[in-house]
């Protein structure tokens, strides 16, 4: 198991993770979200034992990765931005891995690169970014590591290659029982392979549930108000946005239950209809009521979706 104690990174006097704790276990994916500057690059790279911690501990199956060759041996990690020797070409690169890396399993990758075809004999410095991220995914993936951490890994990557990495990841952990700490901005990606999420604000960690608890906190409510909704219907502090195409609205509510739908329906709106509330959609209302720092109160808006 990763875990991650009460961890603490600063520079200088300057805070960027505080007390930060969470647990990856072996066949889960564990998500990483933020606005940018919450620190989850930060905590990627103390995480994958790049960056040292100024408090706290962070160990794999009890043993810490700083500064430990060892445990580095079963982890995996594909930065944000990767970049090689540039002189090599991807056959010596993967040579040099299977020099490193005595699990490093060569065929693994050649099968991974009938997918994703990266050109085997071109300089690491004539690839796209795009393609030097399928490169650092396969050669870390080829290392069959126990744990696989990733920062914005799907960066620079075409809809096909994103669709295409998400399926290997998922198979991944199905078949060898990994556990996965994966960050990124693509919260729709995010959404169909996590099994819990931690969402971080300004170094803290905001909120840690499963999947299905952090999506459950609000609910989207289609509602038709073949007049209008009334100035009564926006000052419903169980509202925190609501917009609309015509008669029909789009509310994003808390504490839902029917007691509300009814008060809805008292107000005018003749159809009351509860939608699944997408991760990225939540993760943005979240921030918008956080910038209003007034989550409880909901302005009239007129704003078209």
């Amino acid at each position: 198991m990763l875990e991650v104690k009460n961890l603490y990174k600063g520079y200088g006097k300057i805070p960027v993770l505080k007390d930060i704790s969470l647990t990856v276990t072996p066949g889960e994916i564990h998500g990483l979200i933020g606005e940018n500057s919450a620190g989850k690059t930060t905590l990627i790279k103390c995480v994958a034992g790049i960056y040292k911690a100024d408090q706290g501990a962070i160990t794999y199956d009890g043993k810490a990765i700083y500064d430990n060759p060892e445990v580095k041996e079963h982890v995996g990690y594909v930065a944000d931005y990767n970049e090689y020797i540039a002189g090599y070409s991807v056959t010596r690169i993967v040579h040099m891995y299977e020099c490193f890396y005595e699990k490093f399993n060569k065929p693994k990758f050649n099968e991974y690169n009938k997918i994703f075809k990266l050109p085997v004999d071109r300089k690491i410095s004539s690839l796209s970014k795009g393609q030097k991220m399928r490169l650092s995914f396969m050669l870390e993936i080829s290392k069959e590591p126990d744990y696989l951490i990733l920062d914005e890994p799907t960066s620079g990557l075409d809809p096909v290659a994103k669709a295409k990495f998400f399926e290997l990841l998922i198979s991944e952990v199905e078949e060898r029982n990994i556990g996965v700490l994966i960050s990124s901005h693509n919260l729709d990606g995010l959404e169909r392979i996590c099994d819990s999420v931690t969402m971080m604000h300004k170094g803290k960690v905001e909120r840690q549930l499963s999947m299905e608890d952090m999506k459950g906190e609000l609910t989207r409510l289609n509602a038709v108000f073949e007049g209008g909704a009334s100035k009564k219907v926006y000052e419903l502090p169980q509202i925190l946005k609501i917009s609309n195409v015509g008669s029909i609205y789009t509310l994003i509510v808390k504490d839902y239950d029917e007691k509300f739908a009814g008060e809805l329906r008292k107000n005018g709106a003749s159809f009351v209809e509860e939608m699944e509330i997408s991760l990225e959609e939540l993760f943005v209302v979240l921030e918008e009521s956080r910038e209003k720092n007034s989550p409880n109160t909901m302005q009239p808006n007129s704003s078209k979706e």
